[in-house]
């Protein structure tokens, strides 16, 4: 996908030194016909997947980490407000369905980044994260939210089509 990805941008260059314009609008325009280009010599390419739906996936991973993100910071500071602070704080244990070592990291730091929950530890065997949350009632709908949302998405990345 890297490959693609090189090439795509070759073509905007070369498309700048024919155009003899050297600003970002003809790059765009070299960069779109190179788009065009790579997506009619896909099958000819290396990769399995065009880079353009590799990165359709990290955008889309990044968005729901800010949707998330703003939520639970709205969720942390209506509890920084409340009267007579009442939360029930707990650490649970969560089990993973990711597997590599990347995907580990990133759905700790995710879960970390997020106001009003840590990563606090992964098990020896890399199966289980341990989590403490800010304010729970429900500790299983806590990580069904976790694997609908982060976890999924994080999957979906790696998918290879």
């Amino acid at each position: 996908m890297a490959i693609q990805f090189f090439i795509n941008i070759f073509f905007g260059i070369l498309w700048m030194f024919f155009s003899n314009g050297f600003n970002h609008e003809y790059f765009f325009v070299g960069f779109f016909w190179g788009a065009v280009i790579i997506f009619i010599l896909r099958k000819q390419l290396p990769g399995k997947q065009l880079y353009f739906v590799y990165l359709y996936k990290w955008i889309k991973l990044i968005l729901l980490f800010l949707v998330e993100l703003l939520k639970a910071d709205i969720a942390v500071f209506k509890l920084m407000f409340k009267p007579k602070l009442d939360v029930n704080p707990a650490i649970f244990e969560y089990p993973l369905d990711v597997e590599k070592k990347w995907q580990i990291v990133m759905l700790a730091n995710m879960i970390t980044l997020t106001p009003g929950t840590i990563t606090v530890n992964i098990s020896y065997d890399n199966s289980k994260l341990f989590i403490h949350r800010l304010d729970t009632d429900d500790i299983a709908g806590e990580i069904e939210a976790i694997k609908n949302s982060f976890e999924k998405a994080i999957l979906e990345v790696d998918k290879i089509e």
